[in-house]
């Protein structure tokens, strides 16, 4: 395996493992490279919490590539503050939190997930322009860290505001045309192809919108290999297309071994 062309997200691939031994894990099978959703039980974790956090993931010797953002609470269904209106301060707030936590492990692309929008998302709406604000008001304290923020679009929520790499591109050149130099796309194969995301056909990817990539087979969001997805063939195209950083696997099922991992055509 090439060094760090793979990540595993220890957050849904790891769950069985208790959370602390999850990153060290992670380097028994072979990653030298890690992802994490939000790894505390709360917005503020006590600062005992995340020195252990720390600590666990130093430790083990691998680096961290992706941190989500805390998910907001039960009143959003934990998917996050970045479009709803009226919580700005809240997300401000969750956001210095995650990108101090962030910095003392040198991550570099963060996920703030977007939320749920209770009206159509496009341009002018007020998810969208909640959004776009949330993301210039964090951008001097991403950019000072040499990161990036990274808009996912998902699947399985019915109300989540970003379905489709066309609704991530619209935030993306938005927030940068209104002074959020460090945004771009988290573009997850297994999420697209479950939502039947049109750029899948067309294959209309911009590579330089493209911040981070992450893998799961489908049906069943299972590991490369397990389901009918030519992840193979798109990961090339991406990698073909100038993309070169990580593909990050955040899949159901027993963990594989870094070195038995394939995404060959």
């Amino acid at each position: 395996m090439t060094e760090n062309r793979f990540a595993i997200n220890c957050s849904l691939t790891l769950a069985d493992v208790p959370p602390r031994e999850r990153a060290a894990r992670a380097r028994e099978l072979g990653y030298d490279a890690v992802e994490f959703w939000w790894p505390f039980p709360s917005a503020d974790p006590e600062p005992g919490e995340v020195d252990e956090f720390v600590d666990d993931v130093t430790g083990a010797g691998v680096r961290t590539v992706l941190l989500n953002f805390p998910g907001g609470g039960a009143s959003v269904g934990d998917r996050g503050l970045l479009c709803v209106p009226g919580r700005e301060g809240d997300f401000l707030r969750s956001a210095r939190t995650a990108l101090e936590v962030g910095r003392r492990l040198g991550v570099r692309r963060f996920n703030p997930m977007v939320g749920n929008a209770t009206d159509e998302w496009t341009p002018g709406s007020a998810a969208f322009e909640t959004a776009v604000a949330n993301l210039v008001s964090i951008d001097a304290i991403v950019g000072g860290l040499g990161a990036e923020i990274v808009i996912e679009p998902l699947s399985g929520f019915p109300s989540a505001a970003i379905k489709t790499y066309g609704h991530a591109r619209d935030l993306v050149l938005a927030a940068r045309s209104a002074g959020a130099e460090n945004v771009s796309i988290l573009f997850d194969l297994y999420h697209a192809a479950v939502n039947g995301d049109p750029v899948l056909e067309s294959w209309s990817v911009d590579a330089e919108l493209i911040g981070h990539v992450q893998v799961a087979d489908a049906p069943g969001r299972g590991w490369p290999g397990t389901g009918d997805l030519p992840l193979g063939d798109w990961v090339q195209r991406l990698r073909d297309a100038g993309y070169d950083g990580p593909v990050g696997i955040e899949c159901n099922g027993v963990a594989v071994a870094a070195d038995a991992v394939s995404l060959s055509r």
